[in-house]
């Protein structure tokens, strides 16, 4: 992707990520920045995944939903980094020119199950 100037909290936080086939694969919720000290800093990858807010959140909300994500996932509590190579375009959603992370979706899905989808006028 050629050097582009965004404006993050309007073009790309909390956008649909929509993978190559057109599968809605998460939003995002962070992203993630490289700097060399010399030149400005270069965002290198996009954060989805109930685990990139966590580390957004402050006090006792954020320990209790780190907590929460480490007990859901003990192999990882890292978010799903997607490299922005991976981005075709940011507006109006992201979408990917290649197939979403493989562990993108898997706790979307057990939140959109078993606690979204109990929530009375959800639409489940």
């Amino acid at each position: 992707m050629p050097d582009v100037v965004l404006r993050l909290g309007f073009t790309v936080l909390d956008r649909q990520i929509v993978d190559r086939e057109g599968n809605n694969t998460g939003k995002v919720d962070d992203v993630e920045f490289t700097w060399d000290g010399k030149r400005a800093p270069v965002m290198t990858a996009l954060l989805t995944d109930t685990a990139a807010l966590g580390p957004r959140l402050s006090g006792r909300l954020g320990r209790f939903w780190r907590t929460v994500m480490q007990r859901m996932r003990p192999t990882s509590d890292e978010p799903v980094r997607v490299p922005v190579e991976d981005v075709e375009e940011f507006s109006p959603s992201t979408r990917l020119r290649t197939a979403a992370p493989e562990n993108a979706v898997i706790v979307e899905d057990w939140l959109r199950e078993h606690v979204i989808g109990r929530i009375p006028g959800s639409g489940s």
